[in-house]
């Protein structure tokens, strides 16, 4: 077998081993794994990991890639972090450490591999602990997604309705630009809504099972209505509004036209780039200044849903009934908030020495991570708004 064959046999049987652990139900933590982390994106991470070692070593099967070589492959990313300021490895390298954790799990718990032929890619625990001590750390600060106001977001929807020509992809980008900004959704949960999803009648749509497992109906505009109930022609309730293919034929993947959305909100929203000046440790501990560019992308309309949510939560929660009303209302939808707000709680109360009720302000945030399937007011915090953004916001808006 050349080595071309071998490494497309090797990809199979990672694809196996989480296909073998979803049907089994196996996971590193012993819960539920998210959709689409056993079918595509650890999977997929894996095989990453393995064409580079087959175009750099020349290492065809998994199961040579052994643990010298996987340690090097992190540390070659550590080095691009501090070296060029790769900010993004931070992310990229915690996925990967996700992701083999895992693999490793499941060579073990699966009989793709038998007995005699168990390996681990490496210890990622020890490899985390190595990590810390180079002082390799996602810091919110030095994110490359602009944290977009919902002014700026209105300007792109409208760069991308009026710029350029008129196309499948411009018309897609719009509409699922759009459907992000007014509700929060992620843009492969957009491009996999299915016909039964979308309430003709109310115009409404559906999120089955997003992220935090949260099912979140939310109400749209007549135009993206319009536009959604123009894909629901003719198809089943099972199948997926925004079916697009190339030009032979065949069916393109959701992250062929993730990537195509993503092109034409860059270039509507290039505007708003900016440079920020950002604050991070060396590889020795020491703090160092590094230029990071933050570009307008699709997840930049979730920021702007947040900042537009925490607002009508804050109005919403005018008095005091109101917010009890709604906490009573939202319990009732999703038992499971009790015990969010619960915890919340108790991270305000931590370090307190005199307990304190949660304020309206971080209901009203915490409202909205719940809306994008968080439920937790620090990561809103770090990534998306605060209420001082939010306020300062509305106050100029006046």
């Amino acid at each position: 077998m050349d080595d071309e064959k071998k490494l497309n046999s090797s990809i199979k049987k990672i694809y196996k081993v989480f296909e073998k652990m979803k049907h089994k139900s196996i996971s590193v933590s012993g819960r539920k794994i998210a959709d689409g982390t056993y079918d595509k994106t650890y999977p997929e991470t894996i095989a990453k990991l393995l064409n580079e070692a087959y175009e750099q070593n020349g290492i065809s099967d998994i199961s040579q890639l052994n643990e010298g070589l996987f340690k090097e492959m992190i540390q070659k990313r550590v080095n691009d972090y501090h070296q060029n300021a790769n900010t993004s490895q931070t992310s990229n390298i915690n996925s990967i450490l996700a992701a083999v954790k895992s693999f490793n799990l499941g060579i073990q718990e699966t009989n793709v591999f038998k007995n005699d032929k168990k390996f681990s890619l490496g210890d990622t625990d020890e490899i985390r602990e190595i990590n810390k001590k180079q002082h390799i750390r996602r810091y919110a600060s030095t994110s490359k997604t602009l944290r977009a106001n919902p002014e700026q977001c209105e300007k792109v929807l409208e760069n991308i309705a009026n710029t350029g020509y008129k196309t499948e992809t411009r018309e897609l980008a719009y509409h699922i630009s759009k459907i992000s900004y007014l509700t929060g959704a992620r843009v492969t949960a957009a491009l996999n809504l299915k016909s039964r999803d979308i309430d003709i009648e109310a115009n409404k749509i559906t999120f089955f099972k997003d992220k935090g497992g949260l099912t979140r109906t939310i109400q749209v505009g007549e135009e993206t209505a319009t536009y959604l109930k123009s894909l629901q022609r003719g198809l089943q309730p099972h199948q997926n509004l925004f079916l697009y293919k190339r030009q032979d034929g065949t069916k393109k993947s959701v992250e062929e036209v993730r990537k195509a959305v993503e092109g034409v909100v860059s270039k509507a929203g290039k505007e708003f780039a900016v440079v920020d000046r950002v604050k991070i440790r060396d590889q020795d501990g020491k703090f160092k200044y590094v230029d990071v560019e933050k570009e307008f992308k699709v997840h930049s309309f979730r920021k702007g849903f947040c900042v537009n949510r925490t607002y009508e939560y804050l109005e919403k929660f005018s008095s005091k009934n109101a917010l009890d009303d709604y906490i009573e209302q939202r319990i009732a939808q999703d038992p499971k908030i009790e015990g969010k707000l619960d915890n919340l709680y108790q991270r305000i109360n931590k370090n307190l020495k005199k307990s304190r009720d949660i304020k309206v302000s971080e209901y009203a945030i915490f409202f909205t991570s719940v809306d994008i399937g968080h439920f937790r007011n620090d990561v809103i915090g770090q990534y998306y708004t605060t209420y001082q953004e939010v306020k300062d916001y509305f106050d100029n808006k006046k």
